[in-house]
């Protein structure tokens, strides 16, 4: 059962609110009263968990945040409140070092927040890069699939010159990046300990627009703007709109050598903070771009982060990226003789229990059934902006495709069914989502999925992994 206790706290000056650590346990909550009646910064913090929070208004849940990505985890929440109105905070972790459970947690109110400015040494980032070369080694049976050992190794070894060279956590987070897309996988995932935005100024110089990558051209993206809406960006600052995409490409990260998800999805997921880690922030863009035929140049201000992310919100794509979105599959006539599937995504049904599913299948059925009676001779299989999900769904769609039995995977493997590198494991949010809580608990889970051994490699189940008919 969740528990979940009070925080005593004791005032600072300045009229800020501070409090002792207090230690937060695994399934436990936290709640905290804001004593501050103004507008104003609620900072949760801890070093050894990722947390996440909740403001609470009259009992009533109306903002919830996971910010951050590491276990030195911060959470910054900006509320205002009504008078006469009750507020609570909790607090909780989502993930934590498995060694040291109990967590360390503080929480704050301020009227500003400081930029997070977090030191270290070429040493220390040396050593960090090395002790993630290890963790890839040791845990990740797709290093060497898409790259040579000699690739693998000429790439570290430049690495640790730009390591050893890294001025800020910036400046090394784009040296991880660039071996995480290098290896290949879109299942690697690297990012900052807590979000960009964080680590950046809280001055008034964010890109006053936005960005949309349209089949290798960035459109202006924001109504009621200098630059007309659809515009086409020639450059910002100097920076070429290609140089642009590709620069922003390397934090995100797909299979093999595929490169226009990579290029898309910084500007779909809207630009709050990778694009700044790359570009800077600046107090004035001078922005080149093309209108009905003709060259034009506006310099604008920088505008605020705040500014910055209500743009987002609000920009123009986003309504009709909803709106597919929100359909997550469709069968259209094309033109004679043509359909097109289009399935945007595999995550609408957990299993083939949800009735989503069963939903889906009578549409596949009625779907062959059109292609049968039409005599039609091709269909377009359209995945893009696909976000994946269930291997239930796309197993589905595959046995409309496919004469033969099939599995998900010819085979599967992990190099290891114990915990390698004990001392650094983290207790994920997917592993306490399985009913798993500590390193045993993961063991047993890996031995259950990975069974069987064979010349050092731990190969997935039969039951995991069952032949589907078609």
């Amino acid at each position: 059962m969740t528990k979940a206790f009070i925080i005593p706290l004791f005032l600072l000056v300045n009229s800020v609110y501070g409090q002792t650590e207090t230690e937060l346990k695994p399934g436990d909550t936290l709640k905290y009263s804001p004593k501050s009646h103004k507008p104003g910064w609620i900072i949760v913090q801890s070093n050894n968990a990722n947390v996440a929070a909740a403001l609470f208004m009259e009992g009533k849940k109306i903002k919830e945040q996971d910010d951050s990505r590491g276990i030195k985890s911060v959470e910054r929440l900006f509320y205002t409140p009504e008078k006469g109105k009750k507020y609570e905070l909790k607090v909780w972790a989502k993930s934590y070092v498995e060694k040291a459970k109990p967590s360390k947690i503080s929480i704050t109110e301020s009227k500003t927040v400081p930029v997070l400015n977090m030191q270290f040494t070429s040493t220390q980032f040396v050593e960090d890069l090395r002790a993630f070369r290890s963790i890839r080694e040791k845990a990740n049976s797709g290093l060497y699939v898409y790259r040579s050992r000699q690739q693998i190794d000429s790439l570290y070894q430049k690495a640790e010159e730009e390591a050893f060279n890294s001025k800020n956590i910036f400046d090394f987070y784009k040296v991880i990046a660039k071996i995480t897309g290098f290896e290949g996988s879109c299942h690697n995932y690297t990012d900052l300990p807590n979000h960009a935005s964080y680590y950046l100024t809280q001055k008034p110089e964010y890109l006053p627009i936005t960005l949309k990558n349209v089949d290798g051209r960035l459109l202006q993206d924001s109504k009621d703007n200098k630059v007309p809406l659809a515009a086409e960006i020639i450059s910002i600052n100097g920076i070429t709109a290609k140089e642009m995409i590709s620069r922003f490409s390397q934090y995100y990260f797909s299979d093999g050598y595929s490169m226009p998800y990579k290029e898309i999805t910084g500007f779909e997921r809207g630009m709050l903070d990778k694009f700044y880690i790359e570009f800077g922030t600046h107090k004035q863009y001078i922005i080149r771009y093309q209108w009905q035929g003709q060259v034009h140049e506006v310099t604008l201000p920088g505008i605020s982060l705040e500014a910055f992310k209500k743009l987002q919100e609000l920009r123009h794509s986003l309504t009709l990226d909803k709106k597919l979105m929100t359909e997550k599959y469709s069968f259209t006539k094309e033109g004679d003789n043509v359909y097109r599937l289009s399935v945007r995504g595999f995550d609408f049904a957990t299993g083939k229990e949800d009735p989503a599913y069963k939903k889906f299948s009578i549409f596949l059925e009625q779907m062959m059934d059109t292609l049968e009676h039409e005599k039609i001779g091709h269909l377009i299989i359209d995945l893009r902006g696909n976000t994946g999900g269930t291997g239930a769904l796309y197993e589905k769609v595959f046995t409309y495709l496919t004469s033969k039995p099939f599995r998900d995977s010819h085979y599967a493997y992990t190099w290891f069914n114990e915990v390698p590198m004990e001392e650094k494991l983290v207790i994920t949010p997917l592993f306490l989502s399985n009913g798993v809580k500590d390193k045993q608990g993961i063991n047993a889970y890996l031995k259950q999925l990975y069974p069987k051994q064979i010349q050092g490699k731990y190969y997935w189940a039969d039951d995991k992994n069952p032949s589907i008919l078609p």
